[in-house]
């Protein structure tokens, strides 16, 4: 049965069916063979180093634009944004989408008027777009307000009922077993969970035991109806002792996760971002981080389960937008002001 199972899946990457869809990152996509289904990654970083922005772009953002490109794509989102209201979770995807679009700066900020009200141009703008974000609300379910491990997996197993149907293949008095028939086998069902650590903590739980008992609910749903989870973490305060600050190979690890290591144990990949112009490195990997400044953010791959991990590559990021670039190689690059100026 294993064999044969094997061969359908052999049959189906010739077929082009197990190509996952892309994230907006090359090199990222050859390394972890882009978004996939039934696949857990954390992305792991230190606070105000795009944690939340990376998963934004690669999760969401770009694969709902392939979708928009190709309706056939059967794509759903579900959104555990504990940081952030369902309003500026979809404000800072509009943000992406406009200067994708229009190559107008239009930040989260300008779009909810945070400093100053909106001009007639940027309302302009935003009302043109309000099309992609209604399309964009069919096939996306946000939860912004904390929740405990049980109710995690209350909403994703009422979520999945949309998607598909539970049949009951045994029933025992301790434990009833079922198994989930995908109303499509090729959708995408992709859940994200910003960030772990802030789950309500149920009586009687410490967070660890939340966060490794959400763990276990996301496993079974990864591996019962193929979601693709992707969990935020922070890093430990250990990251910033001043012994490793001072390392000559001063680069995130997976012990650098705080809280738990469940999430990093489950996962088939752990992605780390690292700001080296916040740590106040003159170069990282050749790169001239005087210059790249705060746009640096460097992409590890610290664990792999289905490919090479250790892998690492430098990337600009644009806050005000959202975005994110892939660099060339630092001997490539003759002028930095390409990679820092947005327009």
């Amino acid at each position: 049965m294993i064999v044969e199972n094997l061969f359908k899946s052999i049959e189906r990457g010739r077929k082009g069916l197990n190509n996952g869809l892309s994230s907006g990152l090359s090199k990222l996509d050859s390394t972890v063979y882009g978004v996939q289904r039934r696949w857990m990654t954390v992305w792991a970083g230190d606070s105000g180093s795009g944690k939340s922005s990376l998963v934004l772009f690669t999760q969401i953002y770009q694969p709902f634009k392939q979708k928009i490109n190709n309706p056939n794509i059967d794509l759903h989102f579900l959104l555990f944004s504990f940081e952030m209201s369902a309003e500026v979770l979809l404000a800072k995807l509009l943000s992406i989408y406009i200067y994708e679009t229009y190559n107008e700066i239009v930040s989260y900020g300008d779009i909810l008027s945070l400093s100053k009200p909106l001009d007639d141009h940027t309302m302009d703008l935003i009302n043109d777009s309000k099309w992609w974000l209604e399309e964009l609300e069919k096939c996306c379910e946000v939860i912004d307000k904390p929740v405990t491990a049980k109710g995690l997996y209350a909403i994703c197993k009422e979520w999945s009922r949309k998607f598909g149907q539970y049949k009951e293949i045994e029933k025992t008095a301790e434990y009833i077993k079922e198994d989930y028939i995908p109303n499509n086998p090729e959708q995408y069902l992709i859940v994200v969970v910003d960030h772990i650590k802030l789950l309500s903590v149920s009586a009687g739980h410490q967070s660890k035991q939340e966060i490794d008992e959400a763990c276990d609910y996301l496993i079974h749903f990864r591996n019962k109806c193929g979601f693709n989870i992707n969990i935020v973490q922070q890093f430990n305060r250990n990251f910033k002792s001043m012994d490793r600050r001072d390392s000559s190979n001063y680069l995130p690890d997976l012990n650098d996760l705080s809280d738990s290591s469940g999430p990093a144990q489950a996962a088939e990949v752990v992605i780390a971002i690292y700001h080296p112009y916040r740590e106040k490195k003159a170069r990282c990997d050749e790169y001239d981080i005087r210059q790249l400044k705060d746009r640096a953010r460097m992409i590890l791959t610290l664990k792999n389960r289905f490919g090479m991990a250790d892998k690492r590559f430098m990337t600009a990021f644009y806050g005000e937008v959202g975005l994110w670039k892939e660099l060339p190689l630092p001997n490539q690059i003759t002028d930095y002001s390409i990679y820092t100026d947005l327009k």
